[in-house]
C-alpha cells in the first residue's frame, strides 16, 4: 500500500499528487499478479458490487482491497499467512451475519471433499447480503492438464509444487458437486463459469521456465503474456471442456425455493 507524506491540510494540488500516487501505485501492484490472480480478483470484485463490509476467507491482506477499495476488507487465513486474522479452518470466529459480504477466492480445491459442505456452511452463516466462491473448474480435461503440470513443474525445479499435489490429492471441484454445494446451502445460487486453464496453465508453465532457466528469451515471451490486454472477464452459464474456474454465487438472506 502506497503512504501519502503529506499533511492532512495540505491544498487541493498536494491531496491531488497524493491521489495520483495511491493510483499508479495500485495499477502497479494489479499489474504485477499473474493475469489468472488479476482475473479472479476482479471478478470477484465486480459480482460483490459495493458492500460495505468484506470477509474473505483464505485471502492475503492487501489484494482483494485493490479492487474493492470502498469496502472494509477483512482477512483470514491459517497460522503463517499474512491475514489480518486466523483460525484453524474449520468454524470462523465471527458471530451470524457479521459482514455484508464473504468471499472465498480458491480456497474450496484445497480443504477435503468431507469438509467443504462446512466451509459453504460457515460462509453462508457470517454473511449478510452475499456469499461468492470461486475455484479451479475440475472437468476431467483439467484433472489431466494440472497432474501434467505438476509433473513437469517438479521435472524443471526438482521440487514438487504444494498447491498443484493438494489440487491432485483433495480433487478439483467437479460442476456436478459445485451444484450440490449450492442445494446444500439451503439459500438460492448461481453458478457460472470463466476462462480457458490451457491460457492459464501456460503463464504457470512459462514462469516456471523462467525461474528454472533465467534468460532474456523466456523473460521477454513471460512479459509479453502477462501484459497482454487480450482479457476476457465475460461469466458464461455452460462450462467447457476448457473453463478454467467456477464462480458459486449463493444469497444468504433467501432461502432455497423462495421467490425471486
Amino acid at each position: 500500500m502506497a503512504i501519502c507524506l503529506i499533511p492532512a491540510r495540505s491544498g487541493l494540488r498536494s491531496r491531488r499528487i497524493c491521489s495520483t500516487v495511491q493510483v499508479i501505485s495500485e495499477t502497479f501492484r494489479k499489474l504485477r499478479m499473474p493475469p489468472d490472480t488479476f482475473e479472479r480478483h476482479t471478478l470477484i470484485g465486480r459480482l460483490a458490487g459495493s458492500p460495505a463490509s468484506v470477509l474473505d476467507v483464505g485471502g492475503i491482506k492487501g489484494e482483494l482491497s485493490l479492487f474493492l477499495p470502498d469496502s472494509a476488507i477483512t482477512t483470514i487465513n491459517m497460522a503463517g499467512e499474512d491475514a489480518d486474522a486466523h483460525f484453524d479452518g474449520d468454524r470462523l470466529p465471527f458471530g451470524d451475519q457479521s459482514f455484508d459480504a464473504a468471499v472465498s477466492l480458491d480456497v474450496l480445491e484445497h480443504i477435503p471433499a468431507a469438509g467443504r459442505v462446512r466451509h459453504i456452511t460457515e460462509l453462508v452463516r457470517v454473511a449478510r447480503r452475499c456469499v461468492i466462491i470461486c475455484c479451479p473448474l475440475g472437468s476431467p480435461e483439467h484433472i489431466a492438464a494440472e497432474a501434467e503440470l505438476a509433473a513437469e513443474y517438479a521435472t524443471m525445479t526438482g521440487e514438487r509444487h504444494r498447491f498443484l499435489d493438494e489440487h491432485l490429492e483433495r480433487g478439483l471441484p467437479s460442476e456436478e458437486e459445485l451444484r450440490s454445494l449450492g442445494e446444500a446451502s439451503g439459500r438460492t445460487w448461481r453458478l457460472r463459469f470463466h476462462g480457458d486453464f490451457r491460457r492459464a496453465n501456460l503463464a504457470f508453465q512459462m514462469s516456471t521456465r523462467l525461474k528454472a532457466k533465467p534468460g532474456p528469451g523466456s523473460a521477454l515471451a513471460y512479459s509479453r503474456l502477462r501484459l497482454d490486454p487480450r482479457r476476457s472477464l465475460k461469466l458464461e452459464d455452460t462450462s467447457r471442456p476448457e473453463s478454467n474456474r467456477a464462480y458459486l454465487e449463493i444469497d444468504p438472506a433467501r432461502m432455497a425455493g423462495q421467490p425471486v
